[in-house]
Parts: C-alpha cells; sequence; structure tokens
C-alpha cells in the first residue's frame, strides 16, 4: 500500500521552493541482473560523456544546500567520473535502474521498499543530533535544518547523507517508493523526464499486473478551494500555497531593497505585496548592473474588454519602463482565446484591438513599446516559434497545462507561440536581451515550460514578476473579461461603476448601522477595501480607511462611496488617454 506522505509547514517555511514528487512501482518481477538494464546502462554512460557541459550549471545551482554543511552535490563525483569514462557500477536491477535515473537527470533521489514502509511518512526540518542508521549501518546524528523523511520517530532518510538502512531496497523487493528530492527550484521538465526514464527502465522489470503510479507530494492542499490555470481562476486564493505549488520565489525585502537602489522609490504595488512572487528577477538586476540590457515582456488574451484587473499589471509595467528605460514587448494572444473560449477568430481579433486603446493608454513610450497580435505572426516570430516548439515534448504540455485526449489540436500550439516573444529582443538585436515579464501568476506556467528549453534553443532563460489578482464582485474569485457582472470595465461611465460597486460589491460590514458601530467593519474581506488597494496610491490615507473602517467610524456605504470616487477619477483621466488612443494605434505596433 502507498503511504500518506506530507510536509510540514517549518520545512515549507525554511525551503519555500522545496519539490518531492514521488512515482510507485507495485508487483514487479525484480532480479538481479537484467542484460536490458545494462544496455541501457551503457547509453546513460554515453549520454553524461557527451553532454556533461550541461550538468555543470546544474550541479552548481543544486549545490548550495550542501555547501552550506561543507559537502559536494551527492552525486557530483560519480557525473564526473562518469564522464571520464568510468562505468556505471552493478547491484540489483532496482538499484541500477533507480541510479541511472538520478544520474541522466542530475536529481536527488531515493528508493524504498514500500513492505518496510507504514501508513505515514512526514517530511521536515531536523532540529539536529537526531540518530539515523545510514545505508551502510553506520550511526550517524542529523544537522540541524537537513530535511529528512520520518516515518513516526524514525529518520528514514536525510537529504545531506542519502538513504537509512531500515527501508532500503534490495533483489527481493517487489514494491518500490521513488522519490525525487529537491530543496530548489525544480522545473516540470525535469520531473517529467524523471517519470519518463523511470517508467522506461520499470517496464523492464514489470509483469502485466503491474501498476506504476505517479504523484506530486504536497501540503494538505483541497484542490477545491481554489484552482489558478492559464485559462481558469476560481475560489479564495491562497497566494502562499501556490507560491509553494508553482515552485516560484517569495519577493522578500532583501530584493526589496535592490530593486529601490535602482528606482529610487518603491512601487506601492511591492510594499502592499500585491506583486509578490518571482523567478529571477535578481539575476535581471545582476545583469543590468553589469551595464547590459534587458526588455520588457508582457501580454493580454482579448476574451472581451479590458476591466480594472487587466490594467494593475500594466500599470507596474509602465512604472518599470519608466524606471530603467527599457523596451516593452506586448503580445494579444487573440488566436489562444478563439481556441479557449466559445468565440469568433474575428471577434477576438476585434477586442484585440479594443484592448490596444487602453494598453496605449496607460502611458507606455511609443518609441519603446511594440504591440503585436499573433493572428498577425510576422515571418521572424513564425521561426522563433517553431524553434521552441521542437523543444517541447507532448508529455511535458500534459503536465504542465493538463491536456489530455479531449485537447484540441490548436490548443497545443499556444505555449509555444507564448514562449517566442521572451526571445523576439535577442533575435532582433542579435545579441543576448534576457526578458523580464510582469504578469499575473495564473500566466506562470508558460513561462516554467519556457524556461526549461531556453538553453536549448540558444536563448537566455526569461525572467518574471507576478501580481496576484483583483477580485471581482461577490466573495472570492476575481474579475473576469468574460463574465460582465464580475468586473469594472474600462469603459463602464460613472453611474455603472457607482451600480456595481454599490450594489455587487461585497461587504465586510455589519448588518445594522448600529452593529458596525460598536464592533467594526472588516476590511480584510471588504471588496471596496480590496479594489482601493490596488487604485489609491497614498499610503497614510489607505491606512487611515482601513482604520476607520475597523474602529466603526466609517460606514460600509461611505466606504463604497469612496471605492467609487476613486475609480471614477482614475478611469475619468484612462478613458480621455484611451480617445486620444485611437489616433496613435501605428505608432506602436510592431513592424520588423
Amino acid at each position: 500500500m502507498i503511504p500518506k506522505i506530507t510536509i510540514t509547514q517549518k520545512l515549507l517555511d525554511k525551503y519555500p521552493q522545496a519539490r518531492f514528487v514521488a512515482l510507485s512501482a507495485q508487483n514487479l518481477d525484480n532480479k538481479k541482473t537484467s542484460k536490458k538494464i545494462e544496455s541501457e546502462k551503457k547509453i546513460v554512460e554515453t549520454y553524461i560523456k557527451n553532454n556533461f557541459n550541461k550538468f555543470e550549471d546544474e550541479i552548481k545551482r543544486k549545490s548550495v544546500f550542501f555547501k552550506n554543511y561543507k559537502k559536494s552535490f551527492p552525486i557530483e563525483y560519480q557525473l564526473k567520473t562518469i564522464s571520464k569514462g568510468k562505468k556505471i557500477p552493478t547491484d540489483s536491477v532496482l538499484k541500477d535502474l533507480f541510479f541511472m535515473t538520478e544520474l541522466k537527470n542530475c536529481v536527488i533521489m531515493s528508493v524504498q521498499d514500500m513492505s518496510k514502509l507504514k501508513n505515514e511518512l512526514v517530511f521536515d526540518i531536523s532540529p539536529g543530533d537526531e540518530d539515523f542508521i545510514y545505508m551502510d549501518g553506520k550511526k550517524l546524528k542529523t544537522k540541524k535544518n537537513d530535511i529528512v523523511l520520518r516515518q513516526e520517530k524514525e529518520v528514514l532518510i536525510s537529504h545531506l547523507y542519502g538513504a537509512g538502512k531500515s527501508t532500503l531496497v534490495n533483489d527481493k523487493t517487489k514494491d518500490a517508493l521513488f522519490i525525487i528530492w529537491s530543496d530548489v527550484e525544480l522545473s516540470d521538465s525535469n520531473v517529467n523526464d524523471v517519470y519518463l526514464d523511470l517508467d522506461k527502465y520499470l517496464k523492464i522489470i514489470s509483469k502485466s499486473d503491474t501498476k506504476i503510479s505517479k504523484f506530486e507530494i504536497l501540503e494538505d492542499i483541497d484542490e477545491e478551494d481554489f484552482i489558478v490555470t492559464p485559462w481558469e481562476v476560481k475560489g479564495e486564493v491562497d497566494y502562499n500555497k501556490l507560491i509553494r505549488k508553482f515552485g516560484t520565489t517569495r519577493i522578500d525585502d532583501k530584493l526589496l531593497k535592490r530593486i529601490k537602489q535602482h528606482t529610487g522609490d518603491l512601487h506601492y504595488f511591492l510594499k502592499r505585496k500585491i506583486f509578490f512572487s518571482h523567478r529571477d528577477f535578481d539575476k535581471i538586476l545582476d545583469w543590468h548592473e553589469k551595464g547590459n540590457e534587458f526588455a520588457l515582456y508582457t501580454g493580454r488574451g482579448p476574451s472581451g474588454n479590458t476591466h480594472l484587473g487587466h490594467i494593475i499589471p500594466w500599470l507596474f509595467t509602465k512604472w518599470l519602463q519608466d524606471k530603467f528605460g527599457v523596451e516593452l514587448y506586448f503580445e494579444l494572444t487573440d488566436v489562444e482565446k478563439f481556441l479557449v473560449k466559445d468565440m469568433e477568430l474575428k471577434d477576438a481579433i476585434h477586442y484585440s484591438y479594443e484592448n490596444i486603446l487602453d494598453i496605449i493608454a496607460v502611458g507606455f513610450d511609443p518609441k519603446k513599446t511594440f504591440i503585436f497580435l499573433d493572428s498577425e505572426m510576422s515571418a521572424t516570430r513564425f521561426q522563433i516559434t517553431n524553434q521552441i516548439a521542437k523543444k517541447i515534448n507532448f508529455s511535458t504540455a500534459k503536465a504542465v497545462f493538463g491536456f489530455n485526449n479531449e485537447t484540441n489540436l490548436g490548443l497545443i500550439f499556444p505555449p509555444a507561440v507564448q514562449a517566442a516573444p521572451c526571445y523576439l529582443p535577442t533575435y532582433l538585436k542579435k545579441k543576448p536581451i534576457p526578458t523580464l515579464i510582469p504578469a499575473a501568476i495564473d500566466q506562470d506556467p508558460y513561462w516554467r515550460v519556457t524556461r526549461d528549453i531556453a538553453k536549448k534553443v540558444g536563448f537566455p532563460k526569461p525572467c518574471q514578476i507576478h501580481c496576484g489578482f483583483m477580485k471581482g464582485f461577490g466573495k472570492g474569485g476575481k474579475m473576469s473579461a468574460s463574465v460582465p457582472s464580475s468586473a469594472i470595465y474600462t469603459t463602464d461611465d460613472p453611474k455603472t461603476v457607482r451600480k456595481k460597486i454599490m450594489k455587487y460589491a461585497f461587504s465586510g460590514g455589519g448588518n445594522t448601522i448600529e452593529e458596525h458601530r460598536k464592533n467594526g467593519g472588516n476590511p480584510d474581506i471588504d471588496l471596496s477595501y480590496h479594489i482601493l488597494t490596488f487604485l489609491e496610491p497614498d499610503d497614510k490615507k489607505l491606512l487611515k480607511i482601513y482604520n476607520d473602517y475597523k474602529s466603526g467610524k466609517l460606514l460600509s456605504g461611505e466606504l463604497k462611496q469612496i471605492c467609487v470616487d476613486t475609480i471614477n477619477k482614475f478611469l475619468e483621466q484612462h478613458q480621455k488617454k484611451r480617445q486620444e488612443a485611437k489616433k496613435n494605434i501605428d505608432k506602436f505596433i510592431l513592424k520588423e
């Protein structure tokens, strides 16, 4: 039986990018030797010899944890010696195929005999000085902050030392549990490659009734609580869980300090953690500090008219453009929306040009901003897209995007299409120009795949900075262009805005005025206050609204009116600029 495996909060707090994925194999035809496995060994040995340069960066990236304890990456020595001609050692078939997979994919893994496991295993942080019996029988003590796998009080495996003795596999093992360990970001592509190799090798020692299952080991997340995909966001999003699920990095005080050194001040979106997560923003700063050029890239899926939620990442993107003086490449993914939504292509194109007016109205520099539609793809982007598509296999796409046999054929191509602009500045200027992508976090799966194949196509790895969602009307969820009742649109008039806020905005106030005055309201769940955190730049003013509402001094109706006034003031200015933008579209359209 496959045991229940959980992760403690303490571990996730210490190592927020930690990832553990598993594969179980039941009823194997295990044996001491296998000619097929020996043949596969030779293939892996040749692969390591021919591609060792590809391993060096991964070894360096994955060595930090071990260097803190003055140890090398566990399989570094083996990889180096095999690259110089040494053979992969022979033990038992199960151990051999495990080690082959580990070496070929440059990951740390464990394999255990499931018959020796009990019902529940726990990944945790060691306080240090725990007893640990190593695989050779040697008694050790764990180190503080080591990552360990426990069965009750027994430490089965140490990230630092490796496997313990009590659950080791042997040539009699029929049921095995494989776990991939990582304290740093582990790409979906890397994980999928491990799964494919394990599956391939295990089938060599499988019987007709052998059962192979793969699964992600996560903290206890109720999948019904919220859904976040590139095409769907539902429910009350827990951003802490989402960071861990996507494997991104929280923006910390250290990074904020570095940003401020370059920008002179911090955008209130950063201070309020509206932009809260990133992938390698620090590396963009490293690159910039060396005097190198980078570019911005973002986009819009035109499923309808623009609403306030869409504007938020654009406002921040403009701030980045102004502060760093960089070019911006802006993609309208009209083809993808046609494929995934119940709409005609002509309607998606129509909305693209309507959305472009809102993009221009934000105030981007026309000399440094290049807008383009996927339905009008240039020969240049088509060439880049096909280079990318050739390097992404369908297994990876299925794992990341959830594609299945019912997915229409057209929808399989957009991941490559939307990856192409990441590399467009490099392609056009014929020198390395990495891109920074400011966008809502639901789009992150696209960039995970893009990052995984960057080296394969010879382009710089793109970086991201993620924002959360502006909630829609009701409790939870986000504003949606395709659900008019959920959103405030950039074209709404003042009366429409007031009607929507007064009638539909979820209130955190008391049931009666008397109750509200006595107990105060809850701004943390109030939609009007939530919208103000996005649109009111004055920190002191916002704090006063928060305190007055919480104390009961400010009533729900009064808070809603403040929200209405703030939105209408913003839209009044935006709509004037939007009207002016009609004369300037050609200045922004990318011409190659």
